[in-house]
């Protein structure tokens, strides 16, 4: 299921989003790359969330920790991102993953990487953090 939903993210998506584990200066080159027709930033104490509009309508939410990690990648919208670029390195162990799927959202999760990515033609949505990488005292529930 994980490689089905993988493949499907390489027809549905043009370009690349950033990266989760790279730096935060990946975002103003991802949204450069995309032609993202919106990009903004905003500060929540120990973490910044960058939000690239893309002109398929998805949007793509970087959380980025005080040391300019990407600790955490959310979108929604009508088509999927591109997971391949999104997740970076770990899109192989996400699309090598033993997937849960208790209906929807499809579901990995593990030590080092989780990811929940939902939806149907026109309403994706999902989310994938480094557990290993949320800032001190923030919970994984702020990437949504």
């Amino acid at each position: 299921m994980a490689v089905a939903l993988a493949a499907a993210s390489f027809i549905a998506a043009p370009g690349a989003q950033a990266t989760l584990g790279q730096r935060v200066e990946s975002v103003a080159t991802d949204a450069t790359r995309l032609t993202a027709v919106a990009h903004a930033s905003i500060v929540q104490g120990p973490y910044t969330v960058h939000t690239i509009a893309l002109p398929s309508g998805t949007v793509v939410r970087e959380y980025a920790g005080a040391d300019g990690i990407v600790f955490g990648v959310a979108w929604e919208g009508p088509t999927l991102p591109d997971l391949k670029t999104t997740l970076g390195t770990a899109f192989d162990r996400f699309a090598g993953a033993s997937p849960t799927r208790g209906g929807s959202p499809l579901a990995v999760s593990a030590d080092d990487l989780v990811v929940y990515s939902g939806g149907h033609l026109r309403a994706f949505s999902g989310r994938a953090y480094l557990p290993h990488a949320l800032p001190a005292g923030v919970d994984a529930g702020v990437v949504r």
